[in-house]
C-alpha cells in the first residue's frame, strides 16, 4: 500500500423501497517466519485482531502503514508468494478484513485444508480498509481454521495482501461512503468535499469516478454549528473519518441524545479512522449527528472535522451476488468490476440490453427462506429503475436513479418485512430504461 501524502490544504408483504436513502508498503520490520500462538480458539461472536494468539503468520509479514485507521490501530502485510496466516476460531461463519485497492493481489482463502477459494482484492480506488475482504458462511458448528495465502499473482495491482481483523458470526458490515446523500445530508456553510488530488490523502471511496465528475472523497468542516447528520438502520454504527495535528472537537448523537464530544486531535494523521462507534441499538430505524463545535485541542492547529465514511452492522446473513442462491436470466455484465466500492469487491450489472443493444431483459433471482429481505445496491447518475417481484407477484418498481453529487454504494435499495416463514423467491428486473442495475448482495433479516 502506499504511503499517504499529509493533509495540506487549510405486515402483509410490503414493497418499501428506498429506506431514507436508496452504492500499503508499511514500515515495519519484516517478521521472517512465524508469529502469533494459534493456541487459542476464540469462540461465536468474537472480534480477532492480527496481534490475537489464535493468528498465525507464516513467511514474510511486515506491519502496515500506520497512517490508516486499522482495526486495534495495526494489520500486517505480505507480498511475498506463499506467505500466510491462519486464524482458529470456533464459530459456523467468519469475516476477514484487510485492504481492497491498487496494489492488492489474488489470495488464496480455505478451511480448514479443503480445496481453496481465489479472492481478487484488486480495485481501481483508494484502498478500501474497512469493508470485509471476504465472508465464509455454512460451516459446521465447532472449531475450524481459516488460512489465507499470498498466491504471487496480482489481480491487477502489485500483489499485497493485508490482514486486519476478523469477526467470527459477525454482524453484517455496509460501508457507506460521505457522498451516499440519500441518507447524510449535511447542514451549514462551511462544509467543503476533498477528493485525493486536492488533499493529498486516500480517503474512503476516491481514486475512482466517471469524466467530467470529480473523484469523490470526504467531506470537511470547521464552522462551529455545521453538522452531518446519518440515517440509517442497525444495531451498530462507525462513523470513519480522520485524525490528525489539524482536527478539531466534534459531538455525536445518536437519535437526538445527549451529546458525546469527541476530540479527533492526533499527533500523527491517520486516514479512514474510527472516531466514534455507538453499539449495542435495536435493530431499527436510527439517525446519528455529527456537529462540528469550532473548538479543538490546544495542541492542535485547526478545528477540522472530516466525514469520509459509515460502517453500519446488522443482524442476518448476507448472501453475495455470486452465490448459487441468486440465478440469472437475460444480459448480464461486469460480474467482477473493481471500479467502485462493492460489498466485497464485485456486483452483477445488467441494463437487460445484450452486446448489439437489442434489449433481452435481465432478471436476478435470489432464493432465500425466511420473513425479511433486502436487497443491497447503488444508486447514482448511470443507475435506473428494477421491477421488483416476490414469488412472481408483481410488487411495483423502485428509481435508483440520481443526479450527481449522489452516489450512493451498499445501500438498502429495498426491504420486504413481514413475510411468510418459509421459501421466497426475489426477483430483480432492469426494465430497459436505459440505466443499469446493480446486484451486491441480499440479506436475509432476522
Amino acid at each position: 500500500m502506499k504511503h499517504l501524502k499529509h493533509y495540506m490544504t487549510g405486515v402483509s408483504v410490503l414493497l418499501l423501497g428506498m429506506l431514507v436513502s436508496c452504492g500499503g508498503g508499511g514500515g515495519g520490520a519484516s517478521s521472517g517466519g512465524s508469529t502469533g500462538g494459534g493456541a487459542g480458539a476464540p469462540a461465536v461472536a468474537a472480534h480477532i485482531e492480527e496481534t490475537d494468539p489464535a493468528v498465525t503468520f507464516s513467511g514474510n509479514w511486515t506491519a502496515a502503514d500506520s497512517g490508516w485507521g486499522w482495526s486495534g490501530g495495526s494489520a500486517m502485510q505480505t507480498s511475498v508468494a506463499g506467505s500466510s496466516v491462519s486464524v482458529t476460531f470456533t464459530g459456523n461463519s467468519i469475516m476477514w478484513f484487510g485492504a481492497r485497492g491498487p496494489e492488492m493481489a489474488v489470495a488464496l482463502v480455505s478451511v480448514d485444508g479443503a480445496p481453496g477459494t481465489e479472492v481478487d482484492l484488486y480495485e481501481n480506488t483508494n484502498d478500501e480498509i474497512h469493508s470485509p475482504a471476504y465472508t465464509i458462511n455454512g460451516l459446521s458448528d465447532g472449531r475450524h481454521t481459516l488460512t489465507i495465502q499470498n498466491t504471487g499473482r496480482p489481480g491487477g495491482g502489485t500483489g499485497v495482501v493485508v490482514v486486519d481483523a476478523f469477526d467470527v458470526q459477525g454482524l453484517l458490515v455496509s460501508h457507506l461512503q460521505d457522498t451516499n446523500l440519500d441518507q447524510v445530508t449535511y447542514s451549514g456553510s462551511g462544509w467543503t468535499e476533498l477528493n485525493s488530488d486536492n488533499s493529498g490523502l486516500a480517503w474512503s471511496g476516491g481514486g475512482a469516478h466517471n469524466p467530467p465528475e470529480p473523484t469523490r472523497g470526504a467531506h470537511v468542516t470547521a464552522t462551529a454549528g455545521d453538522s452531518a447528520t446519518l440515517t440509517f438502520r442497525g444495531t451498530s454504527v462507525s462513523w470513519v473519518g480522520y485524525v490528525g495535528p489539524d482536527a478539531g472537537i466534534a459531538t455525536v448523537q445518536v437519535d437526538g441524545g445527549a451529546p458525546t464530544e469527541v476530540d479527533t486531535f492526533a499527533a500523527a494523521f491517520k486516514v479512514q479512522q474510527v472516531v466514534f462507534t455507538a453499539a449495542g441499538l435495536a435493530d431499527a430505524n436510527h439517525t446519528l449527528k455529527i456537529t462540528a463545535t469550532g473548538r479543538k485541542n490546544a495542541q492542535s492547529t485547526a478545528a477540522k472535522i472530516f466525514v469520509d465514511a459509515f460502517d453500519v452492522r446488522k443482524p442476518g446473513r448476507r448472501y453475495q451476488e455470486w452465490e448459487p442462491a441468486v440465478t440469472y436470466e437475460g444480459a448480464w455484465t461486469d460480474l467482477a468490476r473493481t471500479s467502485r466500492t462493492w460489498n466485497e469487491g464485485r456486483v452483477a450489472v445488467s441494463n437487460g440490453r445484450d452486446s448489439a443493444g437489442n434489449f433481452v431483459g435481465g432478471r436476478a433471482n435470489f432464493h432465500f427462506t425466511g420473513t425479511s429481505v433486502s436487497w443491497i445496491t447503488c444508486a447514482k447518475g448511470s443507475i435506473g429503475s428494477a421491477n421488483i417481484y416476490l414469488d412472481g407477484v408483481p410488487m411495483g418498481t423502485v428509481n435508483m436513479n440520481r443526479s450527481f453529487p449522489t452516489e450512493d454504494y451498499q445501500i438498502e435499495g429495498l426491504r420486504l418485512d413481514g413475510l411468510t416463514n418459509g421459501p421466497h423467491t426475489l426477483t430483480i428486473e432492469a426494465t430497459g430504461d436505459g440505466g443499469y442495475i446493480v446486484i451486491d448482495a441480499f440479506d436475509v433479516n432476522p
